[in-house]
């Protein structure tokens, strides 16, 4: 697909819509095409509502493609922790996900893993979140598109260990209580479309360090296929403080983890990702300073053999 900002890097540039819930997806298009973004990672509620009003996957496909947007992901709220109810659910949640996806040329699901911080779950938790994940992995499996967990806090994927744990989820065998679930250095996931989303601000939130982030974006960059911005002057103590700023200006080091992702070559999506009023205009902001930092940014200098 055609892309209309030119970067120095292969980097590409989304917007998540779950920022912009109360806005039909074509006025987020528009707003999109305007900023001269790449892609849109899409929220399935407006992916529904826009079904429920009478549109077809076709057009609005066709509205996305002659916006010159890619869809990176489609976002799903699932979590296989509430209970095997909820569980069931939430896999229907990713089927159906999955075959929008398929529909939109989109090529993951984006999912949690649990509803709780993974230093309180119980097993049962985590076998029923293990169980879950290998069922909505079937689904994805069967439409072509992978399941991808993102990183955040509050959920069992927000550790180091956590994520070992979670990545060894296969697609071809279910999950088992009584499986040794561990990882080798090389993070293998059995052939499993079972992928990870990067967001460091999530990791910032819950006290890790810049070390620790920028070791868990380098320990699993093999199964990392998309990336969050977001970032604020936070307030440990009181979140609610906390002051949605420009990826560059906040607390959470977004220039080192860009440095990382060049570094490691990344050609995927960074999806900017915001949520008060101010969303257009921090990912404007925000897409301005990345396109000046990456311009400017001294060429690396290869390394003696």
């Amino acid at each position: 697909m055609t892309t209309n900002r030119s970067f120095t890097a292969p980097i590409q540039f989304s917007m998540c819509t779950t920022g912009l819930k109360t806005l039909p997806i074509e006025e987020i298009i528009a707003e999109a095409q305007r900023m001269q973004l790449q892609g849109l990672e899409i929220w399935s509620g407006h992916i529904e509502d826009y079904l429920n009003r009478g549109g077809t996957l076709g057009e609005l496909h066709a509205l996305l493609a002659a916006g010159g947007l890619f869809v990176p992901a489609i976002s799903e709220y699932t979590y296989f922790t509430k209970g095997l109810e909820a569980c069931k659910e939430d896999i229907a949640l990713v089927q159906r996900a999955a075959e929008w996806a398929k529909a939109l040329q989109c090529p993951r699901i984006r999912t949690f893993a649990g509803h709780i911080p993974s230093r309180e779950a119980t097993s049962e938790q985590w076998d029923l979140v293990m169980e879950g994940l290998y069922e909505a992995l079937q689904a994805c499996k069967q439409q072509e598109v992978a399941l991808a967990i993102e990183i955040h806090n509050n959920t069992l994927a927000d550790t180091e260990d956590s994520l070992q744990k979670l990545m060894t989820v296969s697609s071809s065998t279910p999950a088992n209580a009584d499986q040794d679930h561990t990882v080798n250095e090389t993070v293998p996931n059995n052939g499993a479309p079972l992928e990870l989303i990067y967001d460091g601000f999530n990791l910032f939130v819950d006290h890790f360090d810049q070390a620790y982030r920028l070791g868990i974006l380098e320990r699993f960059y093999p199964v990392i296929s998309h990336v969050h911005f977001k970032d604020y002057h936070w307030n440990h103590e009181d979140w609610s403080k906390g002051e949605a700023v420009s990826v560059l200006q906040g607390d959470a080091g977004h220039a080192a983890i860009l440095d990382k992702l060049l570094e490691l070559q990344y050609t995927g999506f960074i999806s900017l990702e915001y949520f008060n009023e101010r969303v257009v205009e921090l990912v404007q902001q925000s897409l301005a300073e990345l396109s000046i930092y990456i311009k400017e940014r001294p060429p690396r200098t290869p390394s003696p053999e």
